[in-house]
Order: C-alpha cells, then sequence, then structure tokens
C-alpha cells in the first residue's frame, strides 16, 4: 500500500501489505483526486472462488460485496460492476479492470503485496481510470474476524482498502494519523469500515445515508398521474401549459425531490442532489433516517421552485424541446406531492389516488390511512 512513481498522466500504484495491527484515534488522508460524479464501473475479472468461506458464490461476488459496502456511504458516486466482465485488460484504457495477476502491467509486485490499484487522473484532480490487481501468488478466501495465521487472505477485506484508493482515499498513518482505518498502510482484523474511512470519502462526495422509508413503484405514481391527466383536461377544462418536462419525469424527479426532503435534505440539498441524478447519473443518499411518525413533506412553494428549476435543467442541460401538458408545474408539484404523502402515510395506490381527486373536486383535506 506504499505509493509507487507517478507515470505519465498520473498514475499512481498503491501496493497493499496486510499483516495484523491495531490503532486508535483521527485522521484520513486523500489523493487529491476525485470521480466526477455519477456511475464509477469496475469490470470484475476475478476467476475462481467458489465455496467461500462467507458464502459467496466466488471471488467477484466477494468484490461487489464491498463496492456495495463502500456505496453505502457515498453520495455523488456509485460503485458499479460489471460481474462476470469480459473486456479486454489494459493500462490506461479509462476502463476500470479487476483480476489476478502474477504482475501488474509487467511490473512485479513487492514480496508481500497482496493487490495494488493504480491511478490514472487528468489534470492531477480528475480521476479516471483505476485498476485494481490482485496478486496470484498468494492464496484468498472471503471471510469476517481476524486475519488467519494459516496465510490465507481475506479477499473482501483488501478489496475494501483497495476500493478506498480507487475512490480516493490514501493512507492516514503514512500522513502522521494515528487512526483505527480499513486504509491504514498496514492492513489487519478490521474486517469493514470505520468511521474514519466514512469521513474521508465523505470529503470527497459528499455525506448521507440510505434512505429508510421506501416510496412507490415508478409505475404506480405514473398512473396516477394519467389519470391526473385526464381529470384536468375533462373534468377541470384546463388549457395546455408549456412545459420541457415530459409527465413521466415530471412524476420521477418529484417522486426523488420528496425522498430527499423525506430524508431530511433542506430544499437547496434535496434540489442539488435530484438535479445531480438527471445530470450526472449521481447518487442517491438522502441527508439523515427518517424520523418516526407522521411523514411530512415540503411546502408547496418549495415544491414549486424545485419543478421551475427542473423545467430549466430539461431546457439548457438536457436540450428537450418544448411540449406542453393540461397539468401545470403549480398542479403537479401539488398533486404529486399529496399523492405521495397519502402514499407513504399508509394508503394503498388506489386510496391515494381517491384521495387527491376528492380534494381537486372540493371535499377538502382527507384523513390519512395511518398515523
Amino acid at each position: 500500500m506504499r505509493p509507487w512513481p507517478r507515470r505519465t498522466l498520473g498514475l499512481l500504484t498503491i501496493v497493499a501489505l496486510v499483516v495484523a495491527t491495531s490503532q486508535t484515534a483521527r485522521g484520513y488522508a486523500t489523493l487529491g483526486s476525485t470521480w466526477n460524479s455519477g456511475s464509477v464501473t469496475m469490470h470484475l475479472q476475478l476467476t475462481g472462488g467458489s465455496g467461500l468461506a462467507d458464502g459467496s458464490a466466488n471471488f467477484n461476488a466477494a468484490f461487489a460485496s464491498a463496492m456495495s459496502i463502500w456505496n453505502q456511504s457515498l453520495n455523488r458516486v456509485q460503485l458499479v460492476a460489471v460481474n462476470p466482465s469480459t473486456v479486454a485488460k489494459g493500462d490506461g484504457d479509462l476502463v476500470n479492470n479487476v483480476f489476478f495477476d502474477s504482475n501488474y502491467y509487467g511490473t512485479r509486485f513487492g514480496r508481500d503485496t497482496l493487490a495494488i490499484t493504480t491511478r490514472w487522473t487528468l489534470g492531477d484532480t480528475q480521476r479516471v481510470e483505476a485498476d485494481v490487481v490482485f496478486n496470484s501468488a498468494f492464496t484468498f478466501d472471503s471471510y469476517r474476524g481476524n486475519v488467519r495465521s494459516s496465510g490465507v487472505w481475506d479477499l473482501r477485506r483488501v478489496a475494501l482498502h483497495e476500493l478506498g484508493h480507487v475512490l480516493g482515499l490514501d493512507h492516514p498513518d503514512e500522513h502522521g494519523q494515528n487512526v483505527s482505518a480499513q486504509m491504514n498502510s498496514i492492513l489487519g482484523n478490521i474486517d469493514g469500515l470505520t468511521a474514519d474511512d466514512i469521513s474521508g470519502v465523505q470529503s470527497l462526495y459528499g455525506s448521507g445515508v440510505t434512505g429508510t422509508i421506501t416510496f412507490p413503484p415508478r409505475n404506480e405514481p405514473n398512473a396516477f398521474y394519467q389519470q391526473l391527466l385526464g381529470v384536468y383536461q375533462n373534468e377541470l377544462r384546463a388549457s395546455q401549459s408549456a412545459t420541457y418536462v415530459d409527465a413521466e419525469g415530471a412524476v420521477i424527479w418529484l417522486t426523488e425531490y420528496a425522498r430527499q426532503r423525506v430524508g431530511q435534505c433542506s430544499h437547496a440539498t434535496a434540489t442539488s442532489n435530484t438535479l445531480n441524478q438527471i445530470t450526472s447519473n449521481g447518487g442517491t443518499l438522502v441527508c439523515a433516517a427518517t424520523p418516526a411518525g407522521p411523514i411530512p413533506f415540503p411546502p408547496r412553494n418549495e415544491g414549486l421552485l424545485f419543478m421551475n428549476d427542473l423545467n430549466t435543467t430539461y431546457r439548457d442541460s438536457l436540450r428537450r424541446s418544448l411540449g406542453s401538458s393540461f397539468v401545470d408545474n403549480e398542479g403537479a408539484v401539488v398533486w404529486v406531492l399529496e399523492y405521495l404523502r397519502y402514499r407513504l402515510n399508509g394508503c394503498t395506490h388506489g386510496d391515494a389516488t381517491t384521495k387527491v381527486f376528492q380534494q381537486i373536486r372540493g371535499q377538502g383535506i382527507q384523513p390519512v390511512c395511518s398515523a
């Protein structure tokens, strides 16, 4: 896990040396480069590994498990696996390969080196490629707990460390820090991520947590919106309003904005997180766990501000053509959020749809289906 000399376009090789250790205190370190927002695709090509101790189907599955662990703490990026991948292996080809070999692109591994991660950057700050090469001279399994004295190494634990380098973390203990971390240059009995590892990666890509509230499947709010269009056209006799956002886009992104708000994000943060998903395929973490009890929703004026920003994003970033809809932006915000409020407070799709239409027809705000 010691850095090797930088090569053309900013290649940095990170070596993994694994022995037992314990450390405490504080302080992560970073490599100074990050990925653009969106997906970081890893092509998994680790052969073998059937019957692993932790139940993983093979070594690719164990590596993918390590990716999932990091994803729980990532916001603006997500690690995505192609498993298994048959893409050609190459250094400096802008493809992120993960594989076993007896060397890394013609360079010998160090005697105690279990794996390396390469780093290609543009301008020293934008990461564009990271290959993870495991040393085939060692024996691997996938297990939890202390490192085995038999010399059989935990591939998932090494993967966690190497993925930290992929994401832009360095070794805190080589930067004057004394900390319990998966990212230390000496890797031992820690078999997961520590608070310091998570703080480090969130300093690069933003903080967040996995949402604790389950929203309805996409087809149901879409079905509600199609009925809403019919009510506006046939009952309210509404004129068509100009918009750059199609019906499906309005539903999807109003739902995501609502999910961010229910996940304790401010209007500004929820807007930024949601629009970032549209323009950069960013992450989907929220800001905090939703408190117990009735689930609140954002005020209508903030939802409308988001919808206006969404319209601008569709026009300027996605270059969508101007269209029209019988449901204007304000109506979309009010009634999609109201439908979701009923759904998240115990109502079925049918009940929520009925209650929204009762409101539209002047029968007042209806009670939710659970406290």
